[in-house]
Order: C-alpha cells, then structure tokens, then sequence
C-alpha cells in the first residue's frame, strides 16, 4: 500500500487509520478469531466508532480488501520493460513478491514504522501472519458472495494485464502469434494462486518455480526469431529500480524459489 495511501495516512486519515489497525489486528489474530475489539486495540479509535463507520466485521474485511486491491492494483499497475517479454516476466515477478506492499501497511498509520510491530526485525513473520490470515478470508469466498466478488476483482486484474501484454507481444513480434493470450492469462493467474497457496500453507515452494516459468516462457510464448531475453533475474531492477531498492531496504533476499522476497497475495 504505497503511493497516494501513504499521504493519506500520514494525515491521519480515518479510514487509512483503521485499514492500518485492520492490517495489525490480522497479523495478530488471524481471520477466525478477529473481532471488532481486537481492531480498535490497534488503534486511537474505540469499538464504537468502528461500530460508527462499519456495522459488522464483515463489512469491515470487505473495506479492507478493497483497499488492498487499489494498493496492489496502483503498485502493480503499470510494469517496465523493453518488450512485452520482459513486462510479462517482471510483472510475474512483482505479482508474487507483494511482501513490500504488506510490510508498509503498518507504517502507514503509525507514522512510517513499517513493520515495528513484526516479530522479525525484516518483516518476515508479519508478513507470514498477514499472508495466513489473508488465505483464511479467501477460504470465506465459496460462503460470503461480497468476499467472492472483491477476490474475482483481483483475478480479473491479473488476467487481464497478462492478457494485454501478451496481446502487445503478439502485435510487435515477439510473442508467437499462434498464442491465445486468454489462455495464457488463466495460466498466469493459477501459478500465482497456487505460488501464494503454496507458500502460506507449507513454506516457500520447492525452488523450481520461477525457472519453470521461464521455461514455459521461452517454450511456448517466445516468437521463435525474436531478439529479446527471457531469462531475466529475478532481482533485476523493475519499475526503475524500486522494487529492488524496496527489497534491500527491507531486509529482502531471494526465496527458496527464486522469487525476490523481503519476506507472498492479493
């Protein structure tokens, strides 16, 4: 959650203040046991004036996916790159690298200290916790309708900006033109469900996904007489070198399977 959200909070904004407390009460507590109180003991406001803005926890949690969604969809919105090739690599890179964006959820409403209250001093286990209690939301979407559309708005974010590059990719040369880049894109979004699944249910996955990827890149995507790089590294610097910069900032080294990481989703 960066960009326009962090002047927001900076100001004390209500709403970023709570999405804040929101954050930090689910790292803590998880979904199943989460309560409107455990909210309001992570920040300024009391019960009642959550109870003010939000008439149940559920109503809360839908808030607070919508504002992950317009983080994630701000950082993640645009990607650089040479060629459509590359954007794809790197935007794949990012998508499964959110860990960033969720450490600097709590800096946002306790002036800039992301992360402070972790038990890692890297945000790793804050992050974990964050990702755990995340997955327990998703698992709702099959019993909750509003939590099913807020996370269908997410997959359809991802699908179609796989979608887009791979149709610009298509139109300049360097993606075969024989590709389905709806096909590609449903392909794109069940490896970062599964990557995200994966990695908050049993650990960091077993270190053959991100080459596996490229494989299936340079196999099936690559326009065989193109002059572009599909093996990329996966600390290379995006969007100007931010992401790299965030990651050394941050503690950040690269998991077990060679996705940069300071420490995993929508």
């Amino acid at each position: 959650m960066t960009g326009a959200t962090d002047s927001a909070a900076a100001d004390g904004s209500t709403p970023e203040a709570i999405m804040g407390a929101t954050y930090r009460a689910l790292c803590e507590h998880g979904y199943a046991d989460l309560t409107m109180q455990d909210i309001a003991d992570q920040s300024d406001k009391s019960k009642a004036s959550l109870h003010y803005h939000y008439d149940t926890k559920e109503e809360l949690l839908l808030a607070f996916l919508d504002h992950l969604y317009d983080a994630f969809t701000d950082d993640v919105g645009t990607t650089d790159g040479d060629d459509a090739v590359e954007r794809l690599v790197r935007f794949v890179d990012e998508v499964l690298c959110p860990a960033e964006r969720t450490d600097e959820a709590d800096g946002e409403s306790d002036g800039g200290e992301t992360g402070s209250d972790g038990p890692d001093d890297d945000g790793t286990g804050e992050y974990e916790e964050f990702q755990t209690a995340l997955l327990e939301i998703k698992a709702q979407g099959p019993y909750v309708e509003a939590y099913r559309e807020q996370l269908e708005r997410v997959d359809a974010f991802v699908r179609g900006r796989v979608r887009d590059i791979v149709a610009a990719g298509i139109d300049e040369g360097t993606i075969r033109s024989d590709v389905d880049p709806d096909d590609t894109a449903a392909f794109v979004a069940t490896l970062v469900d599964g990557v995200n699944t994966r990695r908050v249910a049993l650990g960091e996955t077993d270190g053959s996904v991100r080459d596996t990827f490229l494989a299936y890149v340079r196999a099936n995507l690559l326009a065989p007489d193109a002059d572009v790089a599909a093996d990329l590294e996966p600390d290379s610097e995006t969007n100007g070198g931010e992401a790299s910069d965030a990651a050394d900032a941050s503690g950040g080294a690269e998991s077990d399977d060679g996705l940069a990481t300071a420490g995993g989703d929508d």
